[in-house]
């Protein structure tokens, strides 16, 4: 049996003081369990819920021991239920959740002691429910007081969120109010980022100067052991770990240092620091104050941090966006951005709208293209809407590179444009967008086109050696190339013109002017016009009806009649002078097209009317000049013909003299004889040489075609000059395939041109040379060659053999000039050819064809 003393200082299991101690655990347990059931308990994590029960348990078992149960609570023990209050506000506790803990605890204590048989225990219940509700009442005055607190500091919070325009203003509002609700905060440091990114973004109480390099340093040491730490931490547990940082910080005459992590959505975004000067610690109700704000003010700092990138990323976008309209605005090209499928344009320079002379931004959808008016250039087939390039490549995908359209601009004006057109397409391949580029290239079409027609002018205008076949040509290349009329006037005294010429692309309209113009003949307007502008010697562009020359040209009104009764809207009045003479003057002009004459077409208008005079004086002087050789040939061929008959009568004479002398045996007279018989030939030669070219070139020489065979002309010619051969050493033979077939030809003129060629031959020939005469059949011709080996003939000369009187220096041959051309002539008369090909040192072959006869 125990005695008394063996119960001295052991619990006693009746009391309920006693039976809270024993039954800690369980306690707990179940309140815990209970608490969870409460809205706020289920947002908290482990072991929040139960963080300050142990202590409040003891709180209660001592109050319940003894009467009197506030004086008889340990010291440290005391304050308990106000911290315990202090921290469900902290996390958003209702006063009436603090106060439904403890009932619940009142509950549990109460179950386990009526289950566990204690008792009637009725004073110990009675102290029980005193210590109970001095412990609501203490964190209910806590709780109130510190809710006022921190309602007047989140009014301040909330004053300073809506008061701000940016980030770092709020913070230095966030920083003074945290200030003003906590006295013992002297110092406030706001630091954003993580890790080593952490950078100062607010201060206060250091006289909102900068933080100096090495205090700077010790803040983002501190922080970052906090953010270590991830909860609210003093410097004096953290110290231990940094004791240069300590040191820095404490130097700086603060002696309690707080920090709390910025904590949202779990993601750590920057730390509160703060400092006191006087207070060795910060209170509970400080730090419940402090952690308090800084998280209500997280939330607002993460919205101003997105609020904040959302206005950079925004300021950049419309920098982008103004970088991008300026650069648009600026390229050298006209551009548009339409967004599929509707075609909307979203974008279009300056550019774009005045090469379409359009508000193209006011386009909705596809079918709105068809405002710009588009033909294709080779065609002239209109564009349809959807025929557009940026059409497309909306509905498509297809792009368009280099693709050429001729435009009708709004104002009526003609231009062409050069497009390329592209789609943006998303990561996956979808079209975004498209975007179109124009190049106004009319003033380079029209360059090249003008490049164009003056060349192909030239080439024409070089075709013809007639005068008036000349202006004809300039009036058939004008129209409807650059005209629509042109009218050429040339000057009385030109004789090869018929004065006017005009041109026009219908017939009909072409016997109205010319009806008009026989009427008036000449129309006295143009007539002016001719002589204004021959006078000044400048060409005139005539724009439309207002010009002032046109007003000044006919007061009463005629020259507008004559202009109205041939449709005309604008002119070009250009003259035509060349080498210093004037030939009469270009005009053109348009009617039905519309088009609107400018300098770029009177500059094009005045070099044509410069190459048609040129063209012209070159027709004239070459009609001149043939007018001048047809006279000589005639005087030659007058003279040849009446200088053969005295020429005759001393060849009869000499032949008698011979005779004579010959008799006598007077050998001296004979010689002089022979010159004069030798001299006599040679004159005849050159007569009927005359007399034959002059036939060829009037046409007068009749051939006398007959079938022949070219191996017996051959052998014929060969034969004449057997005998001058051998006297001069020379080897002369004839070469003649069996199958050279008949030729139709007048014999004694293929004779004459062997015979010349043979002639020349001998004449070059040295002794112990050579001279061969072929025969060969051809596709359809026969080929008679003379080939000999002679010195050759210099490469400089052989474009001029052909030449009536010309004669080479270095290749000695002698004689008129005029065998070679009397040759070619005559080849030429049979539908032949004649060539030469000669080598210096090594001989010359004179080549010609006559046609075969016909066997049909």
């Amino acid at each position: 049996m125990r005695s008394p003393m063996d119960l001295l200082g052991r619990p006693n299991p009746k009391r309920l003081s006693d039976f809270i101690q024993r039954h800690h655990d369980a306690l707990l347990d179940a309140w815990k369990r209970r608490v969870q059931a409460l809205s706020p308990a289920r947002r908290l994590p482990a072991p929040r819920p139960i963080d300050h029960l142990p202590d409040i348990l003891a709180y209660i078992a001592e109050g319940t021991r003894s009467a009197g149960a506030a004086a008889a609570i340990d010291r440290k023990h005391r304050g308990v239920p106000g911290l315990h209050a202090l921290s469900r506000l902290a996390h958003g506790y209702d006063l009436a959740d603090v106060v439904m803990e403890y009932a619940a605890l009142r509950a549990v204590i109460l179950e386990l002691w009526e289950r566990e048989g204690g008792g009637d225990g009725g004073r110990e219940l009675i102290q029980l429910n005193g210590t109970i509700d001095e412990a609501i009442a203490d964190a209910v005055s806590r709780y109130q007081a510190a809710r006022v607190r921190l309602l007047q500091a989140l009014d301040a919070i909330s004053t300073a969120a809506l008061g701000s325009s940016d980030l770092d203003t709020f913070l230095k509002a966030l920083l003074r109010a945290t200030r003003e609700a906590t006295a013992a905060v002297d110092v406030a440091i706001v630091l954003l980022g993580d890790g080593d990114a952490l950078e100062v973004h607010a201060t206060a109480g250091l006289d909102d100067g900068p933080l100096p390099g090495p205090p700077l340093e010790a803040a983002r040491e501190f922080a970052r052991a906090v953010l270590a730490l991830r909860g609210p931490t003093s410097l004096d547990a953290a110290a231990s770990g940094l004791p240069v940082t300590a040191r820095e910080i404490r130097g700086r005459g603060l002696r309690a240092v707080y920090g709390v992590p910025l904590i949202h959505e779990g993601h750590s975004i920057g730390v509160a620091i703060l400092g006191s000067r006087n207070a060795e610690e910060f209170s509970e109700d400080d730090a419940l104050m402090l952690r308090t704000m800084t998280s209500r003010a997280t939330g607002i700092i993460v919205q101003a941090q997105l609020v904040a990138k959302e206005r950079a990323s925004r300021r950049q976008a419309d920098d982008a966006r103004a970088l991008l309209a300026t650069v648009v605005e600026q390229m050298p090209a006209g551009l548009v951005i339409a967004e599929p499928p509707t075609g909307r344009v979203l974008l279009s320079n300056t550019q774009a709208g005045a090469i379409f002379g359009l508000p193209l931004l006011e386009v909705h959808s596809i079918d709105g293209y068809a405002v710009c008016r588009g033909f294709d250039p080779r065609s002239g087939r209109p564009y349809e809407a959807r025929d557009w390039p940026l059409a497309r490549t909306i509905t498509t995908g297809e792009v368009v590179i280099d693709e050429e359209i001729d435009i009708v601009r709004d104002d009526g004006a003609q231009g062409r444009i050069l497009v390329r057109s592209a789609p943006v397409r998303d990561p996956v391949g979808r079209v975004m967008a498209a975007v179109v580029t124009f190049f106004d290239i009319t003033e380079r079409t029209r360059t090249e086109r003008g490049e164009r027609f003056l060349a192909a002018a030239s080439a024409a205008l070089s075709d013809t050696l007639d005068f008036q076949g000349t202006l004809d040509r300039v009036g058939h290349l004008t129209v409807p190339e650059l005209a629509d009329w042109c009218v050429i006037q040339t000057l009385p005294d030109l004789e090869q013109s018929r004065g006017i010429t005009v041109t026009h692309a219908r017939p009909e309209e072409l016997q109205r002017a010319r009806a008009l113009f026989r009427e008036l003949d000449p129309p006295p307007p143009l007539a002016a016009l001719l002589e204004r502008a021959l006078c000044s010697e400048r060409p005139e562009l005539i724009g439309d009806l207002s010009h002032p020359l046109v007003a000044s040209l006919d007061e009463n009104g005629a020259f507008r009649r004559f202009v109205r009764a041939l449709g005309i809207t604008s002119a070009l009045v250009v003259p035509m002078v060349a080498r210093g003479r004037t030939f009469g003057c270009i005009t053109l002009a348009t009617a039905g097209s519309g088009r609107v004459y400018d300098q770029a077409d009177l500059a094009v208008a005045h070099d044509l009317a410069q190459r048609a005079a040129l063209a012209a004086d070159n027709a004239r002087l070459y009609e001149a000049a043939q007018r001048a050789i047809e006279l000589r040939d005639n005087v030659l061929a007058t003279v040849s013909h009446d200088l053969r008959n005295p020429l005759s009568a001393i060849l009869t004479a000499a032949a008698v003299m011979t005779k004579r002398a010959a008799t006598r045996g007077e050998k001296g007279d004979t010689k002089a004889i022979q010159a004069i018989q030798r001299s006599a030939h040679r004159m005849d030669r050159l007569l009927h040489d005359l007399l034959d070219f002059a036939s060829l070139r009037a046409g007068r020489l009749a051939l006398r075609r007959q079938p022949q065979d070219p191996r017996e002309i051959g052998r014929e010619a060969v034969e004449t000059f057997e005998s001058q051969a051998q006297e001069k050493g020379v080897q002369l033979g004839v070469v003649a395939t069996d199958d050279v077939p008949l030729v139709t030809c007048d014999r004694d003129r293929v004779l004459q041109v062997l015979t010349n060629l043979l002639s020349n031959a001998l004449q070059v020939t040295g002794a112990q040379g050579a001279i061969t005469l072929r025969c060969e059949r051809g596709e359809e011709h026969v080929v008679f060659s003379v080939a000999d080996t002679g010195p050759g003939i210099p490469e400089d000369e052989l474009p001029h053999l052909f030449e009536r009187f010309w004669r080479g220096q270095r290749n000695g041959y002698k004689g008129t000039g005029l065998g070679l051309a009397i040759a070619r002539e005559l080849v030429a008369a049979h539908g032949g050819t004649i060539h030469v090909e000669s080598r210096v040192g090594v001989g010359t072959t004179f080549r010609f064809t006559i046609p075969v006869m016909d066997e049909g």
